[in-house]
């Protein structure tokens, strides 16, 4: 093994666990970093154990606390716990002379303390614009968020990489004057031997859905941007055009009670099954393999367009047909009619015209089905996608620093 003149901590407030969960070539990037650097591990504790490569690769730094991903009023609790501890994580790292951080998840203005105390040899991961999400409610929400976002934005300039998972969001960056090659698009991990097409009977049965449903799924946190209150009123529209539909929503958010009063109000009870948390991945595997079509869906804000989904991601692994909210960044990943279908997300006749089409015509959805297996293996494997994510720290934040 090469002397390891250099070391790199890498960041995420869930912890190494779950952070494998999220982002699945973790291990093999840590084990490809720890061939040539001393690399570091912060974040906080969870339940689930540390996975054993990780723990032997790695110095693992535990925050002296727990974090519950299955409640939204913990993580959120925690997560301004994680604030209050960056200036501590920043001074360690620095003090201690680790030579740069690769931070990989999307907090609103953690890298201006992170920087503050720490300095500017940062990496990170670009994927969502949570403002967004969460202000954009109304146009006075809106336009705090735009104003807010372009403040952080800018602060991104002095960082040596930013990780993003699309090309549109490169091109975006590029727009607002960030050098080219400062931006590296990697698309999202997937584990692909876990995440793929498996036998739908005994799956349908315990969330007790007819074997004879057509049924669409989507996955993920509720939060208002999923828009899962159109889609609920669309299948309200068409149950009686296609008696077979049913609706999964697999996760939990701040919005499962609202949808759950929603499809009381509209009387589709029946035709809607929401599985709350899973806990494990392998839980979401089966979930996900009781369906027929895979569901993405956003309401077609401007920031929608800077990322792709893991929903999309291990719907597609799993070998379902796609009906997409077309969106640039998705738009990347799913052709129109070639391995998934797109609509217009402010236009939901449109998705309700496709989504009757794709329900009836099972032909049509074991063609696209296979095209979208096809291009997730091409497009998510992790082993690659944690060799290209090692090139690019090593490139610009570890071999270039002295």
């Amino acid at each position: 093994m090469a002397e390891q003149k250099y070391s790199i901590a890498l960041w995420h407030r869930y912890g190494p666990a779950a952070h494998s969960e999220e982002y699945p070539c973790l291990p093999d990037l840590i084990t490809e970093l720890a061939k040539n650097y001393k690399v570091h591990y912060f974040g906080m504790k969870t339940n689930q154990p540390v996975p054993p490569v990780i723990e032997t690769a790695c110095k693992v730094h535990f925050l002296p606390f727990y974090v519950n991903r299955a409640s939204m009023r913990d993580k959120t609790w925690k997560t301004i716990l994680w604030y209050l501890a960056i200036p501590w994580m920043a001074l360690y790292c620095r003090f201690h002379k680790i030579t740069a951080l690769f931070i990989d998840e999307s907090l609103p203005f953690s890298f201006f303390f992170i920087r503050l105390f720490y300095g500017r040899n940062i990496a990170r991961t670009l994927t969502d614009f949570f403002l967004d999400i969460y202000l954009g409610k109304s146009k006075t929400g809106m336009f705090i968020a735009k104003m807010l976002n372009n403040i952080e934005i800018m602060s991104w300039k002095s960082l040596p990489i930013i990780i993003t998972r699309v090309q549109y969001t490169k091109n975006f960056l590029i727009s607002k004057g960030f050098q080219p090659d400062r931006i590296k698009v990697i698309y999202n991990p997937c584990n692909l031997n876990l995440y793929k097409p498996t036998e739908k009977n005994a799956s349908r049965r315990k969330y007790s859905i007819p074997d004879n449903a057509v049924v669409l799924v989507h996955h993920g946190v509720l939060h208002p941007n999923k828009a899962n209150d159109r889609i609920l009123r669309v299948i309200a529209e068409i149950k009686e055009t296609v008696p077979q539909i049913h609706y999964l929503l697999i996760g939990s958010g701040p919005e499962l009670l609202t949808l759950k009063r929603l499809a009381a109000e509209l009387n589709i009870q029946d035709r809607v099954t929401f599985t709350g948390w899973l806990p494990t991945e392998e839980e979401v595997v089966e979930a996900i393999n009781a369906a027929d079509m895979g569901l993405v869906m956003r309401k077609g804000l401007e920031s929608d367009n800077y990322h792709v989904t893991n929903t999309l991601v291990h719907e597609m692994a799993c070998g379902l047909p796609i009906i997409a909210a077309k969106l640039a960044g998705v738009a990347e990943i799913i052709t129109d009619g070639i391995n998934g279908i797109l609509f217009n997300p402010t236009d939901m006749n449109e998705f309700k015209e496709k989504l009757i089409k794709l329900a009836g015509d099972r032909t049509l959805r074991t063609q696209l089905g296979k095209m979208s297996r096809e291009t997730a293996v091409k497009c998510f494997d992790k082993t690659k996608i944690a060799l290209d994510t090692a090139s690019a720290l090593r490139e610009h934040c570890l071999e270039r620093k002295k």
